[in-house]
């Protein structure tokens, strides 16, 4: 008998690892004595990363008329910390975790979907909380699913069973994973998150966002769990957490209006409509994001 997927997880060596300036620009993040220099020193220690950085800067997403930026520094300016910190763990974990074996390609194109999906309705959502997350929320999104994508890429055989069991029987995947798996995406997300060392903040959200009442950090818990939510009713899925849902009823609009949120003045219907322009952003970061040179094109 095999050993537990976690186990078997646990005693492979080549799993894949996020750039040490990636990780470093993430936890200069929670310096109060943070500066631009700080952080454009930290990103140019790896050329390459910062060659992207800066293209990306000058994408079609994010530039404003024709002035070209042409420093990180100025980047920084134009965009703020929080933007780049945004994209160097966006083209980091992107660069990690991309696949080019055909089976995975339709799996990973659904989650990098539904992870930009998710960051990008965090932010919405932080915003007309007034959370002031200050750009926290996206990352963590981004991230929240990781565990999946670990699961598809080295027990692929348990994760496709867990997602024709979930469609099957209309069950969200983490029960299905269980099931076939032994374990869930959170606790191989937050495995994943400990071995990178990311935050503490995101090693909680990949472990609770379907349960932000019992994270260490509710509240940003609670807005990822929100986002994933939406992200899903507006068909960004990953995988098949399809199932219809009152965002009321959920754990994390309790633990919301339990820390004094005012959630009642969130207008779900229009978040919802809201959802169709985040879908053109969607696809127009991953381009961006896939392609930083040639200002983002998808192929296929």
């Amino acid at each position: 008998m095999e050993p537990p997927v976690l186990e078997r997880l646990k005693a492979i060596d080549d799993l894949p690892t996020l750039p040490s300036v990636a990780l470093e620009v993430l936890s200069l993040a929670h310096r109060p004595d943070v500066t631009i220099q700080l952080v454009a020193e930290c990103i140019h220690r790896d050329p390459p990363l910062a060659a992207k950085v800066l293209r990306m800067a000058n994408s079609s997403f994010y530039r404003r008329g024709d002035r070209q930026v042409e420093t990180l520094h100025r980047a920084i300016l134009f965009l703020g910390l929080a933007e780049i910190i945004n994209i160097t763990t966006s083209l980091s974990v992107f660069s990690a975790l991309t696949s080019r074996r055909a089976v995975e390609v339709s799996i990973r194109e659904q989650f990098w979907d539904h992870s930009v999906a998710t960051g990008l309705m965090a932010r919405h959502v932080d915003k007309k909380l007034q959370m002031r997350s200050l750009g926290r929320e996206f990352v963590a999104g981004l991230l929240h699913d990781v565990g999946k994508i670990i699961l598809d890429q080295y027990f692929h055989e348990e994760f496709m069973a867990a997602y024709n069991l979930s469609r099957e029987q209309d069950r969200p995947m983490y029960e299905t994973e269980m099931a076939t798996c032994g374990t869930n995406h959170m606790e191989v997300g937050y495995y994943i998150a400990r071995k990178w060392n990311l935050p503490p903040y995101l090693q909680d959200v990949i472990l609770w966002h379907h349960k932000p009442s019992r994270a260490a950090f509710p509240d940003m818990a609670a807005v990822v769990s929100v986002a994933d939510h939406m992200a899903r009713a507006a068909q960004f899925s990953c995988g098949a957490d399809t199932m219809p849902f009152v965002l009321a009823d959920q754990d994390a609009w309790a633990v919301l209006k339990e820390r004094g949120v005012d959630v009642n003045g969130l207008d779900v219907e229009r978040m919802t409509f809201e959802m169709e322009a985040i879908g053109h952003q969607v696809k127009e970061y991953i381009e961006t994001v896939m392609n930083p040179e040639e200002g983002g094109r998808r192929d296929g």
